[in-house]
């Protein structure tokens, strides 16, 4: 049966950075928003005998080796024996650092649930999606996430605190030379200030989870900032820069602009875009100031994962 389903990016506060020696279980947990479907994955599966092997077409563009590869191998999960076509469409450029991998792998686990008639919970689609790509596990669900363990758990819905705004500053399109899994590892075989983060990533996590409760953005974003921070010393400490240049800009103006009271935070993933953490009624001050470098993407806590009777093919 052909399914479509569509998920959603989300912007981690609380970085997932390391992974145990098995099954994608983080070395620490994470938190995160699930943002609007400004910046999502839509994405038709059908598993059929029709078709002779994979086939994979992101954006418009049939992939081979490495990304087709990882692909078949999710599907391993749930086929029965026959072959897939799949379609995926992201609303945003793929592989800079935008957790597109997130808002695809859980994209893809809920069209092939669907697809299956497999009747998963969210929890069971969590665990699945997180074997894709970690990030994904927090893509199943709205609002404000946390993941653990297997699968991740809603902390609030995407109502609760609407007036939060994220702004994507696209600093580059391209694909990033090296990818998140790869950094991921050799951080975590190399970095001595890794080994400093784990032991200290269960009080920001504390942190992080009470200003979301509270919703404080001045403490969520002092700690978004200094969280961001911490793991890209420990990505640099190995000799790999996600940052540029202009990274490093935008991080001096939402520090000017926090000089008088923080009303922002700045944050990296695995990439040089930016995303700006603020709230509604900040958020023109922060677009003025951001103005020059072009492109900003703006969205607010988004939805988790649903289906649609509108297929890709």
């Amino acid at each position: 049966m052909k399914a479509t389903a569509i998920a959603n990016s989300n912007i981690a506060f609380v970085k997932y950075w390391g992974k145990k020696a098995e099954g994608n279980i983080p070395m620490n947990a994470s938190i995160s928003m699930t943002l609007d479907s400004v910046l999502s994955t839509k994405t038709t599966v059908e598993f059929s005998p029709k078709y002779d092997k994979d086939e994979f077409i992101l954006n418009d563009k049939k992939e081979t080796g490495e990304k087709l590869e990882r692909v078949s191998k999710f599907l391993d999960i749930f086929r029965c024996g026959s072959n897939a076509k799949i379609v995926s469409v992201n609303t945003f450029p793929t592989a800079s650092g935008i957790a597109s991998s997130a808002s695809g792998f859980a994209a893809l686990a809920a069209a092939c649930n669907k697809s299956m008639e497999l009747n998963m919970t969210d929890t069971q689609l969590s665990a699945l999606a997180r074997k894709g790509s970690g990030s994904a596990s927090r893509s199943i669900y709205s609002g404000f996430v946390e993941w653990s363990g297997e699968s991740a758990k809603q902390l609030q819905d995407e109502v609760y605190w609407e007036e939060l705004r994220d702004i994507v500053v696209i600093v580059s399109s391209g694909e990033k030379k090296i990818s998140s899994r790869d950094a991921m590892k050799l951080t975590q075989d190399k970095s001595k200030l890794y080994k400093e983060r784990i032991k200290n990533i269960d009080k920001t996590l504390e942190i992080v989870r009470k200003a979301i409760s509270r919703k404080d953005i001045s403490v969520l974003a002092e700690s978004i900032m200094k969280e961001s921070d911490n793991m890209h010393a420990c990505i640099e400490e190995i000799g790999i820069k996600y940052l540029n240049e202009t990274s490093h800009a935008i991080k001096e103006i939402i520090t000017n602009l926090n000089s008088n009271g923080i009303i922002a935070a700045y944050t990296f993933d695995a990439g040089p875009n930016a995303h700006i953490i603020t709230t509604k009624k900040n958020l023109p001050k922060i677009k003025d100031a951001l103005f020059a470098f072009g492109r900003l993407i703006v969205s607010k806590p988004g939805k988790g994962v649903r289906y649609s009777e509108e297929h890709l093919f």
